[in-house]
């Protein structure tokens, strides 16, 4: 079966997490210190904070910004739940907000129709999402902006700078499906000095320094064997990315029927997902069967934020694309070979389940006529 993910591990990661062990220092000391300099530095921030997974990279940014229960935040419908089911933990107000129905981002404009009819001040926050790594357009709003940035390491803007360099913090995810990862893994990343203190403070029980508790807080820490192997992660990045792209590129070419995300004019993706839209009659369930009958896997996209039953609210284009969205198998060390089966499987596939979808329909029709 070719996998829809496969991270990268080599000899690399081997060995960096062999010399941890050997160590003896496995929480909090200079390995867990290097990886954060060396996130801060491909994204260009000035502060790093590592943490125990994505979602406490958010859920320690809502905290450290001073968001209270009851406090309003607006956060795009596509995406997986975390942004918002974090803020939900904290007794937030999440507003849900449509995306473009072209790049699968929300734009400035899905943000603010979000919380149109507000207060002015009602609304604290907006978290915007580099959806499968793909770059938001330029985002201007009244109010401050994190950028969750989980799947766009290595992603480039528009304007020239990287992915997570956005708003008053960025967060980072490194679960095994992102690019870079670390097992289990997240970061925080800002250029303001007081905002990084106070994230440490959090993800370590509330201490500033041992012994001494500023808060109640509990443990958000990244371990030095997980940093030491997103260490060696980071230092094949670009080879990764390189990998992938001429795969997508290849996948893409051959597959003209369906539609992928589109990446904004002078931006650069990292390839995270390779995610498409089924064409009309094409039956979703059965474009999935034959795929798994070819031994190539697919799954769905992603989710639509206004169907899972924690939130409500009306999401046109996000609703659209959960719909009949897909993934495809992408992985940086698949063999050309692996490539050309995936984009074979799917023809197939698409074949298969859209005769099945128009087969239905003939039958429907002539059930009527009878």
């Amino acid at each position: 079966m070719i996998p829809l993910a496969r991270p990268w591990i080599d000899e690399a990661e081997l060995e960096a997490a062999t010399a941890v062990l050997r160590s003896g220092m496995l929480v909090q000391g200079a390995v867990v210190a290097r990886f954060e300099d060396a996130l801060a530095a491909r994204c260009q921030r000035r502060f790093a904070v590592a943490v125990s997974n994505g979602t406490s990279a958010l859920s320690l940014v809502y905290r450290a910004l001073g968001l209270r229960a009851g406090d309003a935040i607006v956060v795009p419908a596509l995406t997986w739940p975390s942004p918002a089911h974090a803020a939900l933990e904290l007794g937030l107000d999440v507003q849900l907000a449509d995306v473009d129905v072209q790049t699968w981002n929300a734009t400035s404009e899905t943000l603010r129709a979000a919380v149109a009819g507000r207060a002015a001040g009602d609304v604290k926050l907006a978290v915007a999402i580099d959806q499968f790594g793909n770059p938001l357009d330029a985002i201007a709003l009244d109010v401050p902006v994190v950028e969750d940035a989980a799947c766009a390491i290595g992603s480039v803007f528009a304007s020239g700078r990287p992915c997570g360099s956005l708003g008053i913090a960025s967060c980072l995810s490194f679960h095994p499906r992102k690019l870079v990862t670390t097992g289990e893994g997240g970061a925080v990343l800002t250029d303001d000095a007081e905002l990084a203190q106070t994230l440490r403070v959090l993800r370590n029980h509330g201490q500033s320094v041992p012994g001494v508790f500023e808060t109640g807080s509990g443990n958000y820490r990244l371990s030095e064997l997980a940093a030491a192997v997103g260490v060696a992660q980071l230092d094949k990045l670009d080879a990764m990315i390189a990998r992938r792209r001429e795969h997508a590129e290849a996948i893409r070419a051959g597959l003209p029927e369906l539609r992928f995300q589109r990446v904004v004019d002078g931006a650069r993706g990292n390839e995270q997902t390779l995610g498409a839209v089924l064409p009309d009659g094409v039956d979703r369930e059965r474009f999935f069967s034959g795929m798994r009958a070819r031994e190539v896997q697919a799954g769905i996209l992603s989710y639509d934020l206004t169907a899972i039953g924690t939130m409500e609210g009306i999401a046109t284009n996000a609703s659209a694309i959960v719909a009949r969205g897909i993934a495809l198998p992408l992985f940086a060390q698949m063999t050309i070979a692996e490539r050309e089966r995936v984009v074979e499987a799917a023809r197939a596939a698409l074949d298969e389940a859209r005769d099945a979808s128009t087969s239905r329909a003939d039958e429907h029709v002539t059930g009527a006529e009878r």
